[in-house]
């Protein structure tokens, strides 16, 4: 009998994206490979958000809590930054010898773990340095971690698992990049023929979503408030909210139109549920408006400005919810191939040659 190998996965800090998006992998990877052992290294928000999906994939995956809560995150504040909440989940790391000595090693958009695992592979849409550039003029601790992320890449050359609709500038030039499609996991025949019944067409609720980055939540509040005293039923995703956002897939169905700054994880749940976006910028934040251009171009994203005085909803959100109307906001989802996560643990099957199970 084959020897049980050990892939251990590192996951950014920064929202629920990230984490999302390994554990489909992971799943995919876990049913093809049954001498396959998965550990999860995530932050106590990450595990609380995502505890039971990992439960669920059986005794051959864990989580390993706490590893990668110093690791970065969007801060609007460059003051915040230090080398300890950009850097400290390295020391973290290099404590746990079986996470560092696991058989293959994947890391969601953190490249420090380059520096004791060159064969790492990374995953996600863009890169770290890209948005941290923005204070490394006014924050010593941020220009070291642009400089060195930059010439870890440079000199180990990773392959890096990304969106190829969504893939920034530097994952193409300083990675060796693999384009996949949406990363969506299958539906079920029943979810097939839910998503064709007329009720998909009805769909009139409306989600204000500001990110894991938590850094919008007043203009999520302000948005909310104005929807809602114009009739519209509204989850947000602030905790303190009565309707906040459960992320049920029941609740994704009654979703006409999500209002967001569109982190790629918040913008693949859109494209698996077909479901118009209307941004929110956060100007500042260069991955954030990288995406949103993406998303625009493919005509999955909308333009449409709220105002801060109480004014009317835009009638772009109306024209969004109408079913008269919404057919055409929904065309452009249909061209969409949404096969990434399957294509994603088939590349890692080949690159780490792993034996798959018989068919």
């Amino acid at each position: 009998m084959a020897r049980t190998k050990h892939l251990a996965i590192l996951v950014s800090a920064n929202g629920y994206g990230h984490i999302r998006r390994q554990i489909l992998i992971a799943t995919e990877l876990l049913k093809q490979n049954s001498n396959l052992q998965v550990s999860f290294a995530v932050t106590d928000a990450q595990h609380r958000r995502f505890k039971v999906e990992i439960e669920n994939l059986g005794n051959r995956a864990e989580a390993v809590v706490g590893i990668t809560e110093d690791s970065v995150r969007w801060r609007h504040d460059a003051n915040s930054y230090t080398d300890a909440n950009l850097n400290g989940w390295e020391s973290e790391l290099k404590s746990n010898s079986s996470l560092v000595n696991a058989d293959f090693m994947m890391s969601d958009n953190l490249v420090g773990v380059l520096e004791t695992r060159p064969d790492t592979v990374l995953s996600g849409s863009f890169l770290w340095h890209e948005v941290i550039s923005a204070h490394a003029i006014s924050n010593e601790a941020c220009r070291k971690f642009v400089e060195r992320e930059v010439q870890l890449l440079r000199t180990c050359n990773p392959k890096m698992i990304c969106n190829a609709d969504l893939a920034t500038p530097a994952v193409l030039s300083l990675t060796c990049p693999v384009l996949m499609p949406w990363m969506v996991e299958e539906f079920s025949k029943s979810h097939l023929h839910n998503q064709g019944s007329p009720e998909n067409s009805r769909r009139a609720a409306i989600l204000v979503h500001g990110g894991g980055t938590r850094t919008l939540d007043d203009r999520v509040r302000a948005i909310a408030q104005l929807l809602r005293a114009n009739g519209h039923v509204v989850y947000t995703d602030l905790e303190d909210d009565s309707m906040c956002f459960d992320y049920q897939d029941s609740t994704w169905q009654k979703l006409g139109v999500v209002i967001c700054r569109p982190g790629v994880g918040t913008a693949t749940e859109c494209v698996k549920w077909k479901i118009p976006i209307v941004l929110i910028h956060d100007q500042t934040n260069v991955e954030a408006e990288l995406v949103a251009a993406k998303l625009k171009g493919l005509k999955l994203a909308h333009e449409c400005e709220f105002g801060e005085n109480g004014l009317e909803v835009p009638s772009l959100v109306a024209d969004l919810l109408s079913p008269e109307k919404r057919d055409s906001f929904l065309e452009p989802f249909a061209s969409l191939k949404m096969t990434g996560v399957q294509d994603s643990a088939n590349f890692l099957t080949k690159l780490w040659g792993l034996e798959t199970n018989p068919q």
